[in-house]
């Protein structure tokens, strides 16, 4: 644990506590430049101490996360998942493509996990998985069969939209790299392309 190791504190350690995404920091003007400032500050105290040094892959989450349990952010809260202006996706996106991809498998659709995994990225979940895609449903591009991952309630087929808890479309939608090369060109920038159109 790498604020353990730097802090000597076991802050991090409650599973209670939600993991807080630093890509998803919203706030006034005054608040963030607040945020940075303390950000700033304690990742000159982790660079100037050996023990503070890590190799992990976006150790600023775990900075993210030591200075708001801290309580070092001045009227920061966290807004509980699928409930606010800001969804983060990458971890139920992930499970969604990585499940897609291992049942694509293990129906004998493609040979091994790499193989599987580039279809998917191309032909996107439906096609992967022998289900019928047809071109005017582009917008319904989640699998209709039961992955077992929660995912009922995640996206509205008529629209292909993310939704919250309450059923609303995700005002922001953030990781949704994490669902695979696909959904960019399958539904992201035909979304885009059909608003434009309609502003025609």
């Amino acid at each position: 644990d790498p604020v353990e190791n730097c802090r000597e504190t076991t802050i991090l350690a409650n599973e209670s506590l939600p993991m807080l995404c630093s890509g998803s920091t919203m706030g006034s003007r005054e608040g963030i430049l607040e945020y940075i400032d303390v950000m700033v500050k304690e990742f000159d105290y982790w660079k100037e101490r050996e023990n503070c040094r890590s190799d992990m892959v976006g150790d600023d989450q775990a900075i993210h996360n030591y200075v708001f349990y801290n309580k070092q952010l001045k009227g920061a809260v966290a807004i509980p998942h699928r409930t606010g202006a800001i969804h983060v996706v990458g971890f139920m996106a992930d499970k969604i493509f990585r499940k897609v991809i291992r049942k694509r498998v293990k129906m004998g659709l493609s040979e091994d996990k790499f193989e599987a995994e580039e279809y998917v990225n191309s032909h996107g979940y439906k096609m992967s998985l022998g289900e019928p895609s047809e071109e005017d449903r582009w917008r319904d591009w989640m699998v209709h069969q039961n992955l077992g991952l929660g995912e009922d309630g995640f996206m509205d087929r008529e629209t292909g939209f993310i939704l919250n808890l309450d059923g609303k479309p995700s005002p922001q939608v953030h990781q949704y790299d994490r669902f695979g090369l696909h959904f960019q060109s399958n539904f992201v920038e035909r979304m885009v392309q059909d608003i434009l159109d309609k502003e025609k």
